[in-house]
């Protein structure tokens, strides 16, 4: 008998669902983190969905590394960098790769249409009853760089061409993508910032990517660059990108995602008038949590049926895309 243990702080909400989907299923909630290490000792569960929350952060999940009777633990979202060290457990990782994509790409764009247009001047100068047209360049005949090419990066690039964007894509395996003018090997970095005129993070933290965008790769990009990262803070140096920001070299940034996070008052990311910043939220719609859920319910069905589970993390391509 498989038993199931919902490790969220919103968990209950979707017991009466789960119940009528899988009436024989052996189920338990952990709403609460410091129950969670006596829970998994009691119930030993064999299937455990993981989803963080402000309220359950990622590391409050990490007992489930140890959880001896595991064979697969489902992870609510895409990343699951809060839990390093699973490729030594013998359970198999899924995620939920590709669910909010589409909404996180129009987060993006909005925030990039808001950057071209100069909408954030023009708040300002609304706010202060100033009435100044100021020119701005359109995206039309611009060059995009996503630097990952998973789901994500692929609902951006489908979003991004109609305005006329040409989009290139870089992974560490390269294959003809029909969302992407062009998909290069993720070495040749350096040479495609020279083409870039506005440049997007979508690659998995890890000890390979972290600060991939330091200094010298700032100091790489095109002057007038716009930047954004909605994949995550550690994958950029943020003194330097404050540098890069404050001197002009970059023409301003949007910025869902910090290395420290919530982001502290005093980082002058809060203070640059070029940059937009969102509280690592731009795919959080109303439903997200559902949505995630049903993604799991869907998968669990298939383990109960004895089909494949969809969204099987391997070892070996953790330093890959995000979703």
């Amino acid at each position: 008998m498989e038993r199931l243990l919902l490790v969220h702080e919103h968990a209950d909400a979707w017991l009466p669902r789960l119940r009528r989907r899988f009436p024989d299923l052996e189920v338990r909630t952990c709403t609460e983190a410091t129950v969670l290490p006596r829970l998994i000792a009691a119930f030993r569960p064999t299937i455990a969905y993981s989803c963080k929350t402000s309220g359950m952060p990622g590391p409050t999940h990490r007992p489930l590394l140890d959880a001896p009777d595991l064979v697969w633990l489902h992870v609510g979202g895409s990343g699951y960098d809060h839990l390093a060290g699973w490729e030594e457990r013998s359970f198999v990782l899924t995620n939920s790769r590709g669910v909010l994509a589409p909404y996180l790409a129009e987060t993006l764009m909005g925030a990039l249409l808001a950057l071209v247009s100069g909408l954030r001047r023009h708040l300002r100068q609304q706010e202060a009853g100033i009435w100044r047209p100021n020119p701005w360049r359109p995206l039309a005949g611009r060059t995009m760089l996503l630097i990952g090419t998973g789901a994500i990066a692929r609902e951006v690039a489908r979003r991004a061409r109609p305005f006329g964007v040409r989009v290139i894509g870089l992974n560490r395996t390269v294959r003809d993508l029909p969302e992407f003018d062009e998909v290069r090997p993720l070495h040749a970095l350096r040479a495609s910032l020279a083409e870039a005129d506005i440049v997007s993070l979508h690659l998995r933290l890890t000890a390979e990517t972290r600060h991939l965008i330091d200094r010298s790769v700032l100091s790489a990009m095109r002057e007038g660059t716009l930047f954004l990262n909605t994949a995550r803070g550690g994958l950029v140096d943020e003194t330097a990108l404050v540098e890069a920001l404050e001197q002009g070299h970059l023409a301003g940034a949007y910025l869902d995602v910090f290395e420290e996070e919530p982001l502290p008052r005093e980082s002058l990311l809060w203070r640059l008038d070029n940059v937009i910043l969102t509280p690592h939220a731009a795919d959080q719609i109303a439903d997200w949590e559902d949505r995630f859920a049903d993604f799991f319910m869907d998968n669990l069905e298939r383990r109960l049926d004895g089909r494949p589970l969809l969204n099987v993390v391997a070892a070996e391509t953790a330093p890959g895309p995000s979703a």
